[in-house]
């Protein structure tokens, strides 16, 4: 029987949490909110609903408290338990996720506002990568927000059920949709992941490209989105960054989040500029873009001027002097030749095209 049609019956009575209500349940997992016995602190409990997600649980705790114990910051503790039956019990932070966030956006400064709790996440994923860690299975929904606003990270046992199950059976149903509607991890996962290989720290930079793409722009990447079309509507150095974390091959991408990390430091003020200072840097944007659309214009306007201006006079020789003229001609080709700059190079035609895309806005 298909796991979506299997009636799930009540987890058994645990010894450390009272369970009150099932918050979400996937093909690999459901979680249900309850009460610390004793002083009723609110706590999560997870359990397993396929057994590759089953043999995750573990590793997946231990993998917790060795980052935490290495020092790193911005993860949910996770305590693993196998009876009644295997669990893991994490502090409720509450039903917010990135997600929430995300959908959240209604102006600039709220996308601002989300870049600078994404900046955290990326973070908080660089330092478990410096300790040769993974997360795995990195989207909004794996990323908790609480009450003030601070990002947490949790299920870090996809990698393990990857590359235990390729993909395959309950894993890839489970990836493929989710309750939301939104899909699952298939579409924060690089290409060499739909080919089934290993999972490795590049997955993870893949999938915070695909969320820093959500957020500046307000949907996945589309296969039809050139980095030309990109540079109408985000600033180049942003382009630059964003088109290195979605690179098709995980050669051309950032190695692992520690590299990106230092990436989007450097551009962390104009990502996360909020109010005036936002507004500012957008003329200052399309000011440049102006100013670069009037340069172009001004050196075809005034070639073609010069082209007129040297058509006039040949007119007035050939009425004058033949022979003048015809020298006068040799002397027209002779100069357009070493004032002719070539074609157009791809920096001038970018500058045109930015500029005309800042002004049509």
């Amino acid at each position: 029987m298909d796991v979506h049609d299997a009636v799930t019956p009540p987890p058994p009575d645990l010894p450390e949490v009272v369970l009150e209500e099932m918050v979400s349940r996937t093909n690999l997992s459901e979680v249900w909110r309850g009460k610390r016995r004793g002083d009723g602190m609110p706590m999560a409990v997870k359990f397993a609903t396929s057994p590759a997600s089953a043999e995750a649980l573990e590793p997946e705790a231990e993998t917790v408290c060795a980052l935490e114990e290495a020092g790193v910051r911005g993860i949910v503790h996770a305590q693993y338990s196998p009876f009644p039956v295997p669990h893991i019990v994490f502090p409720w932070m509450g039903r917010s996720t990135f997600r929430d966030t995300i959908q959240a956006m209604k102006s600039g400064d709220d996308r601002s506002r989300a870049v600078g709790t994404f900046l955290r996440v990326v973070e908080t994923v660089a330092a478990v990568h410096s300790e040769q860690f993974m997360h795995g299975d990195l989207k909004p929904e794996n990323i908790l927000v609480d009450d003030r606003g601070q990002p947490w990270l949790t299920d870090f046992g996809m990698a393990r059920a990857i590359r235990s199950a390729r993909l395959d059976s309950h894993v890839s149903r489970s990836m493929d949709q989710t309750e939301d509607g939104w899909g699952g991890t298939l579409h924060y996962l690089p290409p060499e992941g739909m080919q089934g290989e290993a999972p490795t720290r590049s997955w993870d930079v893949y999938a915070l490209g695909v969320i820093l793409h959500e957020i500046l722009l307000g949907r996945r990447p589309d296969r039809g989105a050139t980095p030309e079309t990109l540079r109408t509507v985000l600033p180049g150095q942003v382009v630059d960054v964003l088109l290195r974390a979605l690179a098709y091959s995980p050669d051309d991408r950032f190695a692992s989040a520690v590299p990106l990390n230092r990436a989007l430091e450097e551009i962390r003020f104009e990502l996360t500029a909020t109010g005036p200072v936002r507004w500012a840097l957008r003329c200052k944007r399309l000011a440049l873009a102006g100013f670069a659309a009037f340069f172009v214009g001004l050196r075809y306007t005034s070639v073609f001027a010069l082209l007129a201006g040297y058509a006039a006079i040949l007119v007035l020789a050939f009425s004058w002097n033949p022979g003048v003229a015809a020298l006068y001609l040799c002397f027209l080709l002779l100069h357009l030749v070493i004032r002719w700059e070539g074609p157009e190079s791809p920096e001038e035609a970018r500058l045109r095209k930015q500029g005309t895309a800042a002004w049509r806005r």
